[in-house]
């Protein structure tokens, strides 16, 4: 677990990168869900 906590802070960037890019992708596929629900 230890090993784990450091190499966290040591790629704190390359995690809020990846956490963002998460971020977008679920925010992207809720868009397309409501788009598509709301054509019906």
């Amino acid at each position: 677990m230890d090993s784990i906590s450091t190499w966290l802070k040591e790629n704190y960037d390359l995690v809020t990168l990846l956490v963002g890019m998460i971020g977008v992708l679920i925010a992207f596929v809720a868009l397309i869900y409501e788009l598509k629900k709301r054509k019906k």
